[in-house]
């Protein structure tokens, strides 16, 4: 967005921590625009007016739920004896299909944390999940097996996944014949990890904006940016960009939100609904 609309309107990072994060950011106003899932702005608007008030710039990407397990399995049900494991107890477990994940511990990272509560809801998984930091904090849990699976969600491909080995790691297939509803179903590959047209659980990506006040100065820069993401929208799907942009197949979807009335998105009026001048 940098390389393409710089040039109109200055964009400045903000660090965050995943969706979640984006959201409170947004509501607190310490972030002008900010990306969260669908399902996580579902989940958060029903008890955040500020939430709630939220305006769509531009639908984007879908989030895939990467799901991350041992390729040698996980021990589950070890016995301890003063807070050491005790010898020849428990057993091995190996996940590879969310049928899998039944019963067991799971860490998850940023928007992963609530996506991974609303799967396991709606699938009766029954899992445990403890939040994590960062990614490389859940590897770690689960390579101390005090988790037996990793949930993040980020668009593909991955850096963090791509730079994993499949001697150590597997990704978990979701093996369901439909996706609940918001989620779809997308097919990905992760050759490092001998994953080829893997099926996850996806969930749309919004580009999101608080209601600013129409013809503000906060209200023309985000209509600046929508304006010219729309315009450029070739330029991102072609150029040397991300490809999730590819994914963008009709920036006007809004998935039942408000979208920001900068006029980018908005339908255009017909010429017989126009007010003729006196």
């Amino acid at each position: 967005m940098r390389n393409v609309c710089g040039p109109e309107v200055t964009l400045c990072a903000v660090p965050s921590e995943g969706g979640l994060h984006n959201l409170s950011l947004l509501s607190s106003n310490q972030a002008d625009i900010g990306l969260a899932q669908l399902d996580t702005v579902q989940t958060m608007i029903d008890g955040d007016e500020n939430v709630r008030q939220l305006q769509l710039v531009m639908p984007l990407h879908s989030n895939l739920l990467h799901v991350l397990s041992l390729r040698a399995g996980s021990k589950v049900d070890v016995m301890t004896l003063m807070s050491r494991p005790v010898p020849g107890t428990g057993r091995t477990v190996q996940v590879r299909s969310y049928e899998d994940l039944r019963g067991l511990r799971v860490a998850a990272v940023g928007s992963a944390q609530l996506m991974g509560q609303t799967v396991a809801q709606k699938l009766g998984l029954n899992i445990e999940i403890h939040n994590a930091d960062s990614d490389e904090q859940a590897l770690e849990m689960l390579n101390a097996g005090m988790v037996q699976a990793v949930f993040t969600t980020v668009g593909w491909p991955s850096p963090f996944v791509g730079r994993l080995r499949d001697d150590t790691y597997a990704l978990v297939r979701f093996d369901g014949k439909t996706a609940p509803h918001p989620y779809q179903v997308a097919k990905r590959n992760y050759q490092n990890l001998g994953a080829l047209n893997h099926p996850f659980l996806a969930a749309p990506s919004l580009l999101l904006s608080p209601s600013y006040r129409s013809g503000g100065s906060y209200f023309k820069r985000v209509a600046t940016l929508q304006r010219c993401l729309a315009k450029n929208l070739d330029t991102l799907q072609e150029g040397n960009f991300h490809p999730g942009w590819k994914e963008v197949s009709d920036p006007k979807k809004s998935y039942g939100l408000l979208i920001f009335p900068g006029g980018a998105l908005l339908p255009s009026a017909s010429p017989a609904a126009r007010t003729p001048r006196k």
